[in-house]
């Protein structure tokens, strides 16, 4: 496989084709805008969010086909999508830290609008020197990028989308027919309530002692059915769901028990959560109320275990790359003076 540093342009560099126009702009935008609102609800109903490049470089594509496209200016438009994701994420995973850590009683607008194009600035900047640590000096496979380039090269074809042939535009029809499929799905059973989309059962698994006192022990187990859900365990891969699902049989099936049996569970008494329990019981009190009780462990215990596991696996990642970090900032440093720097060839120690 050629090196990186090496690698041979779809576009040779010496040829010069539109890229940086105003549709590829404008197009660009309103896929940050949809898709970021796409994984901005997603990231806060799953807890993660998924790629929108894959689809957004398919949306891209649909939408300057008409218009003669060139593959440079259907993946400036892509990165739109890839932008929206990013930011979304950078808002939905810290400022809900503002409202339950009491700093803000409710989400403002404008001071989030402030906070989330700093933020995006500031990691543009900041990929400046680490792209070497992060793209060059890596052996990371890249599998959405390379997704994506699969997705241009055979969709577009050559350098203008109407190059290529239209039995190659079956993405597109897939892409609307997995809306509409979703869309009518949460339209049967939010508004027209057809189906409940939700399966759960609370179990007793006995009594036991603990200290001297007897103890109830519960399980919790649920079914949730979810189009956009679906999507997100298609995207993501067998291997990473995998991952997402022993994390939620960690923290449902072992430690929520656990928690429990050892201090029992909670019970509603305020008005708003009795109302709560009652809806999570499909009115059934006693029910509603064990299941609240479990949810209340969950929102108050669980969550936060796999805050901290994130927290500790995110600082393990940074460690693992710091030496490739600290010379590429000491190789921007250089440029910045206005000196050259080389860096080897799959050297993961820098240049």
């Amino acid at each position: 496989m050629d090196s990186r540093e090496d690698f041979k342009s779809f576009i040779p560099a010496n040829k010069t084709i539109p890229e940086l126009t105003l549709k590829a702009v404008l197009v660009g935008v309103f896929l940050a805008v949809v898709l970021g609102a796409a994984n901005a609800y997603l990231g806060l109903f799953a807890g993660m969010t998924v790629s929108a490049i894959i689809p957004g470089a398919v949306m891209a594509l649909a939408m300057l086909k008409p218009f003669k496209g060139t593959i440079l200016e259907i993946n400036l438009a892509t990165m739109g999508a890839a932008a929206g994701e990013c930011i979304a994420a950078g808002v939905i995973f810290t400022i809900p830290a503002l409202v339950l850590l009491g700093t803000w009683t409710e989400i403002h607008y404008f001071e989030t609008s402030i906070i989330s194009l700093l933020g995006g600035l500031l990691g543009v900047l900041w990929m400046v020197p680490l792209r070497r640590a992060l793209v060059i000096n890596t052996d990371l496979p890249f599998p959405e990028g390379v997704a994506v380039a699969a997705v241009l090269t055979t969709t577009v074809g050559g350098e203008t989308a109407g190059e290529k042939k239209e039995d190659q535009g079956i993405s597109s029809i897939w892409l609307a027919l997995g809306a509409i499929i979703g869309g009518l799905y949460k339209f049967g059973e939010l508004s027209l309530n057809i189906f409940r989309g939700t399966i759960e059962y609370m179990g007793s698994i006995g009594k036991f002692i603990i200290g001297g006192r007897n103890h109830d022990g519960w399980i919790y187990g649920g079914v949730t059915t979810s189009p956009a859900l679906l999507g997100v365990g298609w995207i993501i891969g067998p291997q990473i769901a995998s991952y997402v699902f022993v994390g939620g049989l960690i923290g449902w099936v072992i430690i929520a028990p656990l928690v429990a049996l050892a201090t029992g569970i909670p019970s509603p008494s305020t008005p708003i959560e009795i109302s709560d329990a009652i809806a999570m019981g499909y009115g059934n009190l006693t029910l509603g109320s064990q299941i609240w009780g479990f949810f209340k462990i969950w929102g108050d215990q669980i969550r936060y275990i796999g805050v901290g596991a994130m927290l500790v696996g995110g600082l393990w990642a940074i460690w693992s790359i710091r030496t490739n970090l600290v010379n590429s900032v000491k190789e921007a440093v250089i440029g910045i003076k206005g000196g050259q720097t080389k860096t080897k060839k799959k050297n993961s120690s820098g240049s």
